[in-house]
């Protein structure tokens, strides 16, 4: 694994740890959805792939990848910004 690639690990597994401790003590209660805009295969598929198994078990819920590519990840965001504002289903971007 490169520098970079642990450095996104553990960034992106200090930001939840954080962000778990600060919400309420049941969530995540169900599974986490993360919507990527991008076809399945890119660089932002590829790195939340990589980390879904080890986010999965460290929330103690299954993270599911949702692949919605179209419209300069507009679907995608479209359908996250739509989505019951609960937590549960997140946007990956890269910019």
């Amino acid at each position: 694994m490169s520098k970079l690639q642990y450095s996104l690990r553990a960034m992106l597994a200090a930001g939840l740890v954080l962000a778990t401790a600060a919400a309420a003590q049941s969530y995540p209660s169900q599974q986490i959805r993360m919507i990527v805009g991008y076809a399945a295969g890119g660089g932002a598929d590829g790195l939340i792939r990589a980390l879904a198994p080890e986010l999965s078990e460290l929330m103690g819920q299954p993270v599911v990848v949702d692949n919605r590519p179209g419209g300069g990840t507009v679907i995608g965001t479209q359908l996250v910004a739509t989505s019951k504002p609960d937590g549960y289903t997140l946007l990956v971007a890269d910019r």
